[in-house]
């Protein structure tokens, strides 16, 4: 047995005990600051922001510059996240890395009472204020909405730093009281024809109202199901439709096709930074929707996937039973007014339910309609079934994605950017494009296959960012996310086209 040695472990022990007095010699660090936020009262109420990328509650406020004051740095970012102009008045706590200022706005905030579809939490007071922000430098970017909230109903789950919650109302009391005002300003701040089409929405709307109650269901719902045209859970059915439809090359052409056009909207929508009709009238909002509103996503969105259709629906027919139309052009005319319709009444959705103007809605059209017939061409041409299975393609659209991420930086973009790049390495990874025919058995079975695969990775996905603070992580877990998601469905249809698939073409 091995005998203990009493003079080692002395020498052992001495040595510790020089190290720890070493460093407990040492002169404390500071903490560097970085960061700088403010709390805001109008009565019982505080100023909160609800931040794009988490989707939660938090005070206004942000990183601190190199030349920055931490009091400059609070003043300077409520600005640019709120739009209001406010003095840092008194230090309330030093969080960490993070000062944290009572602030005083230096004139009355424009504010409007909290519609049904902008309600932030599950308990909301009839008193609770929307700001109007939507003219801040950081609304649509780093800011989704603007609120004055009762801070006995803001719950840790409701709110970015769970630990701070407790700490609202204590705060709260040592705020100087911030006075607000109606958003009336905001009318003479927008178009002479901005405002024209405002009465015009409002007259429209009443219209409807003041109808029988069988026309106006009638006519919501109608408007109801041709507003869906461009809401995500539409798109998600038509990628999978082209997924068990058409295998690897049939979703390669319609994510070309929706990720051209919302990139082409997104920058649009930033570079013209148009508010909608109800930041302005609150009360013409019947639609949940954020962000700018010119051109209209939905409308551009539901015009090109409609003239798509319409060009490529006698060959899908002809696909399935052979020569079943044989005059391709004369079927095209017979229902393109079908089509037209179509279209007119997805922008008479948007407007009805108050989320765009008419003119958002005749841009979208119009943008819809050009993007649509460079489509079209492309496919006679057959360039655009070539270039979906080029890798340096996507490569292309990822570097024209990657330059207005670094110009807007917003998320939406970002996420974007992944899709695009996941597409390039799937696309590189498979090299070359190989057409499958598979049974109706195992079109539902892949159908089923990749809705477990959306299901499970969308599920660990958001887990994971109800349980990450940094904004930084959470962008980088959405990101992590949406790759994995193109990356499975892919991959997925591909091999059980290949595997079960008989094969067409080489």
């Amino acid at each position: 047995m091995p005998q203990f040695n009493l003079t080692v472990f002395k020498s052992f022990l001495g040595i510790l005990s020089f190290i720890l007095f070493f460093f407990s010699a040492l002169p404390a660090q500071a903490i560097p600051l970085v960061g700088s936020a403010c709390v805001i009262r109008h009565g019982d109420k505080v100023l909160v922001i609800k931040e794009e990328i988490s989707g939660k509650l938090a005070l206004p406020g942000g990183q601190i510059g190199p030349d920055d004051t931490p009091e400059q740095a609070a003043v300077r970012e409520v600005y640019e996240e709120t739009g209001i102009k406010v003095e840092a008045v008194k230090l309330l706590k030093l969080r960490g890395n993070t000062t944290v200022f009572a602030c005083v706005a230096k004139q009355p905030i424009p504010t409007s009472k909290v519609t049904p579809y902008l309600t932030p939490l599950d308990n909301t007071e009839q008193d609770d204020l929307l700001i109007s922000a939507w003219q801040a430098k950081h609304f649509a970017k780093e800011v989704k909405r603007v609120y004055l909230l009762s801070v006995d109903n803001i719950t840790k789950a409701d709110y970015r730093y769970p630990n701070d919650v407790p700490l609202l109302s204590l705060w709260l009391k040592q705020v100087p009281e911030s006075a607000v005002t109606d958003n009336g300003a905001d009318y003479q701040s927008i178009s002479s024809l901005h405002q024209w089409e405002l009465h015009q929405i409002q007259a429209f709307q009443q219209t409807i109202k003041h109808s029988s109650d069988l026309v106006h269901r009638i006519f919501n719902t109608v408007m109801q199901v041709f507003n869906f045209p461009g809401e995500k859970p539409f798109i998600g059915v038509l990628l999978l439709i082209a997924a068990i439809g058409f295998g690897t090359t049939g979703l390669l052409a319609l994510a070309s096709i929706l990720l051209s056009v919302t990139f082409t909207a997104s920058v649009m929508k930033l570079w013209l930074a148009s508010p909608r009709p109800f930041y302005i009238w609150p009360e013409l909002q019947h639609a949940s929707a954020s962000g700018f509103g010119l051109p209209s996503g939905h409308t551009f969105m539901a015009t090109v996937l409609w003239l798509m259709l319409w060009y490529n629906l006698p060959l899908f027919i002809n696909r399935f039973k052979t020569n079943a139309i044989t005059n391709i052009k004369i079927f095209r005319m017979k229902v393109l007014p079908l089509f037209i319709l179509a279209i007119v009444l997805q922008a008479v959705a948007r407007v009805w339910l108050g989320v765009h103007f008419i003119s958002d809605t005749l841009l979208g059209v119009t943008v819809g309609t050009l993007l649509a017939l460079v489509l079209i061409q492309w496919q006679r041409n057959g360039l655009m079934l070539n270039n979906i299975w080029y890798w340096r393609c996507w490569a292309l659209f990822s570097a024209v994605i990657f330059v207005a991420v670094c110009y807007f930086q917003v998320p939406q973009q970002v996420y974007l950017l992944a899709c695009t790049l996941a597409i390039s390495g799937v696309v590189f990874v498979l090299n070359k494009r190989q057409d499958y025919k598979i049974t109706w058995v195992t079109r539902f079975f892949l159908a089923c296959s990749l809705i477990i695969t959306v299901v499970v990775i969308s599920a660990t996905g958001f887990g994971l960012t109800h349980i990450v603070i940094s904004t930084t992580v959470l962008l980088l877990i959405k990101v992590m996310m949406v790759i994995a998601l193109v990356s499975a469905c892919f991959a997925l249809t591909h091999y059980i086209y290949r595997t079960l698939g008989t094969k067409l073409i080489e």
